[in-house]
Parts: C-alpha cells; sequence; structure tokens
C-alpha cells in the first residue's frame, strides 16, 4: 500500500495550511557539525540530555527531604537556586535553550501513555486559557513565592516544589495532549522561552521549497515509519494530530521506523521567526523525513526586531516579557539594603508587621512602574515618530527594547549568583554522602568562581552589553516603522535604555545578600 493510498484512507483532519515564509536567519548551520545531526536525529538522543538532569534532581529531592536543612549545605538548595538558575541564563545567551531540551520533566511521557489508557479521551485545553495571561500569572506567583517563602533558604521546600513540578507536568500531559505543559503552564519554560529571545540559534527550514511541497507536514503531525503499511486504520494520534505513515524508502538518511513525534508546541519549521515555544526537544529533526531542518547561528537580537510575537503570542506575552525584566529588578532589589530600609519604613507608615502585605505592595509597585514605563516612553517614542497609536500598540512595538534589557539584568544577575559559588557543588556533593555515613571529608574551601573583586566589572558588563542590544534594537524599530522621522521616534526609548542601565548597575553595586553561599554580604 503506497503513501497517497494510505492517505485517503486517514481520519478527516485538515492538515494546516501553512504557507513557508522566507525570513529567517541563514547563519552556519549547526547540525553540519560532524556528527551532530546523526546523533541529535537518534531516536532516543533527547534521553541522553535528559538523563544526567534527572539524576540531578533525584539527588536533589532526597537531600531536600532527608538532608541537613542548611541552604548551602543541601543538594536541592544549591542546585537549584545557585547552579540550575546561572547556568539557565549563560546556556541562553551563549547556545540556547539548553535545559528546556534536556528537561528531565518529560520523561514523566512514559507513564502518561499507561494513565491515558484510562481516560476515554483526552480533554481539550480551553481556550480562554491559550495564551501567555495565565502562564503569566503563575510567574508571578513563583517570583512572589521564591522571596515570601525564602525557598532559596529551605531545602525542604525546594524539594516539594521539584516534586510538585513533575507531578503537575504528569497530571497536565496525562489530561491534556502533549505540549500543553510547556507552552501554557510552565513557568521556568516561559522564562526560557522569553529570554531565549536573545538565543544566538534558532530552528529554521533549510529548503522551504522542500516545505511547501511536502504533503504531511511531519514536523508538526509527526510520522510512523516502517517497511510497509500497518494493517489496521487510523494509526496513532499525536494528541489531536494524526500521524502520517510514510514507508522507510522514502526517508533520506533513515534515522529508524516507529513512532517519531511532531512539534507539540505547533511549531512550523519554514514558519519560524522566533524561539518562542520552542524547547529545542529536536522533534521537528527526527521527524523530517527529508533533512530539512537546520540550527542556525544568527544575531542575539534578530528576533527583536521583526515583532514575531505579533504572530504568536501578541499583547499577552509582550506583557510577560516586559514583567519578567522588571520582576527581575526586584528579585534583585530584595536583597540590597535600602529595600530592607523602605520595607521597614512602609511597614511603619502601615502600623503593620506584616512581611505579606508588604511585599504584595512592592510586588504590586513594580509591576504598575514597568508596565507604566514600557507604555509611556512607548507613546512618547510614537508621538515623536508621528504616530497616533494606541497605548497597546506603542507597548508592542517598542516592547522588545525592554525586554532586550531585561535578558542583561537577568543575565547579570544569575552569574553574580552562579560565580560566588559554582565551585561550592563539589562540598555539597560530598557532604551528600558524609550525612549518609560514607568517609569523606567535605573541603568547604571550594566556592567561588572568579575573585570577589572581579563579581561588579563582570555584571556590570554583562548588563551593559545588552544595553546595547537594546540601543541597536531601538534604531532599528525607528528606521523599520518611522522613515524620515525615525531620527525622532528613537530618542525616547535611547533614554529609557541609559535609564534602566543606570538604575540595574547601581543595584548590582550594592552589597548584596549572597544567597545560597557560606559567604555573607558582598561588598
Amino acid at each position: 500500500m503506497t503513501n497517497k493510498t494510505l492517505k485517503t484512507h486517514r481520519a478527516s483532519i485538515e492538515l494546516p495550511s501553512y504557507q513557508p515564509i522566507a525570513q529567517q536567519p541563514r547563519g552556519f548551520d549547526l547540525f553540519r557539525l560532524p556528527g551532530l545531526r546523526s546523533f541529535v536525529r537518534w531516536k532516543y538522543a533527547r534521553f541522553v540530555f535528559q538523563l544526567p538532569l534527572l539524576i540531578l534532581a533525584i539527588f536533589a529531592i532526597v537531600d531536600g527531604f532527608t538532608g541537613r536543612q542548611l541552604a548551602p549545605r543541601n543538594v536541592a538548595t544549591t542546585t537549584v537556586w545557585l547552579h540550575y538558575r546561572g547556568l539557565v541564563v549563560l546556556a541562553l545567551a551563549l547556545v540556547g535553550n539548553a535545559f528546556c531540551a534536556a528537561c528531565p520533566l518529560m520523561l514523566t511521557r512514559g507513564l502518561t501513555k499507561r494513565l491515558e489508557r484510562l481516560l476515554p479521551s483526552k480533554f481539550e485545553w480551553p481556550r480562554v486559557l491559550k495564551n501567555k495571561y495565565f502562564v503569566g500569572i503563575f510567574l508571578f506567583f513563583y517570583f512572589f513565592s521564591y522571596e515570601y517563602f525564602d525557598l532559596w533558604a529551605s531545602p525542604w521546600l525546594t524539594a516539594w516544589l521539584a516534586l510538585g513540578y513533575f507531578t503537575a507536568a504528569l497530571v497536565v500531559d496525562t489530561l491534556f495532549r502533549a505540549g500543553t505543559f510547556c507552552r501554557y503552564v510552565c513557568p521556568l519554560g516561559n522564562f526560557n522561552f522569553v529570554l531565549s529571545s536573545a538565543s544566538p540559534t534558532q530552528i529554521t527550514a533549510i529548503d522551504h521549497n522542500v516545505c511547501r511541497s511536502c504533503e504531511h507536514k511531519p514536523c508538526i503531525q509527526g510520522r510512523y515509519t516502517a517497511n510497509s503499511a500497518p494493517q489496521h486504520l487510523p494509526l496513532q494520534t499525536n494528541g489531536n494530530k494524526e500521524v502520517a505513515f510514510i514507508p522507510l524508502s522514502e526517508i533520506s538518511h533513515a534515522n529508524g521506523t516507529g513512532f517519531f513525534p511532531g512539534c507539540e508546541t505547533d511549531l512550523y519549521v519554514p514558519t519560524m521567526q522566533s524561539n518562542m515555544d520552542c524547547t529545542n526537544c529536536f522533534n521537528c529533526v527526527r521527524a523530517c523525513p527529508y533533512d530539512n531542518v537546520a540550527l542556525s547561528v544568527r544575531s542575539p537580537g534578530w528576533e527583536w526586531t521583526r515583532q514575531p510575537w505579533l504572530k504568536r503570542g501578541r499583547l499577552p506575552l509582550m506583557l510577560m516579557g516586559v514583567l519578567l525584566t522588571y520582576y527581575g529588578l526586584m528579585n534583585a532589589i530584595a536583597m540590597i539594603g535600602p529595600y530592607f530600609a523602605v520595607a521597614q519604613g512602609i511597614a511603619r507608615a502601615l502600623h503593620t508587621e506584616s512581611e505579606l502585605l508588604v511585599l504584595i505592595l512592592f510586588f504590586l509597585a513594580v509591576t504598575l512602574v514597568g508596565i507604566g514605563l514600557s507604555v509611556g516612553f512607548a507613546l512618547l517614542a510614537d508621538l515623536a515618530g508621528g504616530k497616533k497609536a494606541r497605548p497597546w500598540q506603542a507597548f508592542q512595538r517598542w516592547g522588545y527594547v525592554t525586554v532586550a534589557l531585561g535578558v542583561g539584568f537577568w543575565g547579570a544577575h544569575y552569574t553574580f549568583h552562579f560565580l560566588t559559588g559554582a565551585l561550592s557543588i563539589i562540598p555539597v556533593f560530598q557532604h551528600f554522602f558524609s550525612y549518609r555515613g560514607f568517609d569523606i571529608d567535605p573541603n568547604w574551601r571550594f566556592s567561588q568562581f572568579v575573585p570577589s573583586r572581579w563579581l561588579f566589572p563582570i555584571t556590570a558588563g554583562f548588563t551593559s552589553i545588552y544595553a546595547l542590544f537594546a540601543a541597536y534594537v531601538s534604531i532599528r524599530i525607528a528606521l523599520r516603522d518611522f522613515g524620515r522621522r525615525a531620527a525622532l521616534a528613537m530618542w525616547p526609548m535611547l533614554i529609557y535604555v541609559l535609564i534602566f542601565t543606570a538604575i540595574g548597575i547601581l543595584i548590582l553595586a550594592q552589597p548584596m545578600e549572597m544567597r545560597g553561599t557560606i559567604f555573607g554580604p558582598s561588598f
């Protein structure tokens, strides 16, 4: 039975009528490096990436529940709040969304498939939640809980958080189709999505004409491959999307037989202009029968000048990106002396001792100030350029400038903490085994990766580099949308970049609480 014959027997499902676009980065394809494409196309390549983080997660959960409840000496708090966060931002800045690619939560999919058999069918994720508002609220509570419950100081709570993540992934992916958790629920994944807008790599199509002539779109739909067609139809489904059968003889450089899932977050390779919602799982690479998927090198600011979020997330996504930037400031401000002085002043003024109330007021203030400044300067830029746009239109045009600034500040802040305790992973694991009776003497002299005097220049430099990117984005947007009045339109945003950068560097220059390390405040 041929592929075309089989197609007539498939369930009546309409394949997406996507029109491949040409505007994608055309840098060097990293999959051309010797052996890399073959490895990534291997059916179990992702498991190789996931296994180390799964082992680390097990250590963190075990030590968090049963180990010594001292944050700098516990695997849970040290690896999660010090090493994981630092490596995440460094990977995003230098490589791409590596930690979503290696996410061990997706290893629950095996159990998910067994639990699915107990259900009559998958549920449909509510339409009202198919946006970034819902996960944006999760992000707010994530950052708020981090401060209010001092998660960085509690191995026990950190272990519960990790276990809760595994449970949530299992439940959501059992009840709803694969990819729902990553795209609409996971706050850490969406944090990575926003910051991956700065990543120097992106999935692209090698030849768009191949995609135009592709009949089954397996990079989305998935494919089932064998030497001959199965006897019973339909085959199997990838969520709500039926999987096409493609004979082994039609596969370029065959990479095995069986089921190869497509993109679980509904990204169609030749239309991708952004890393948003891309987990770098490389399902598209494995599912494509024509080896037509590339991992292209691009400018870190490539997508900030092309408004790709208007095509996928629109206003909710831009709001999430901008608020992430200002919650980054809040996360750092809560570690410096002036914050505690202001918090005490507010408590006295309100005649309250409630930390909860004061923290709520701080987060509300940061939310309102962040949106207000972003919208205000965007409107000024539009007016200076001669456009009478609505506030949210201006916000969506210029919001990428704030996102660029946010990437720089998050990177600087997390790099600061990582550099202050990167080597502590050695004595922490020594202590894990020593605490359980092994004859190992932890060497607590291991901690800082660089001398203290280097910390401020490194973090200020990180912030300044992305401030230059933000200025570049401001100029490119002005030239793109305002023609002869571009020089006038860009100036409000350039001033905004200078103000934000100055505030960020001022925060980084303050003595900061050294969370998760054995040291006191850094001066």
